[in-house]
């Protein structure tokens, strides 16, 4: 398991952005806290594989309802990443399995980040 961040970091709902590795390993992580509980998903938009946010952890609609795509305005639900509304509608973001011990969220995948990085590049259409 790999330390992500503290559970107190987090607002409910609230975010924290965590990137792990560097260049083509890079795993972008969005980590969500909504209705108590934590959720992570790679923070790429299905639609062009793009990072949801412009400006650093601003990843929630302003009523705090919806992770939101800044390059599309795709809206995304919080608890299952399910796009709601926008050009991805129906498509999902990849969730991450995450482990909350302890007041501590850890990334809990069979894959190191690095592999998990290569495979969501190499998943990419086109």
């Amino acid at each position: 398991m790999i330390f992500l961040c503290r559970t107190e970091e987090l607002q409910d709902p609230g975010t924290a952005n965590v990137v792990l590795g560097k260049g083509e390993d890079e795993l972008d992580i969005v980590i969500v806290k909504t209705g108590g509980k934590p959720h992570a998903y790679i923070n790429c938009c299905p639609h062009q594989f793009i990072p949801l946010e412009t400006f650093p952890n601003h990843f929630l609609t302003e009523d705090r309802r919806h992770l939101v795509c800044s390059g599309h305005g795709a809206l995304f639900e919080l608890a299952t990443g399910i796009c709601s509304q926008g050009p991805c509608a129906g498509c999902a973001l990849d969730r991450l399995s995450i482990t909350e011990r302890d007041g501590m969220i850890y990334l809990d995948e069979a894959l190191l980040p690095d592999e998990i990085a290569r495979r969501k590049r190499e998943s990419r259409r086109w």
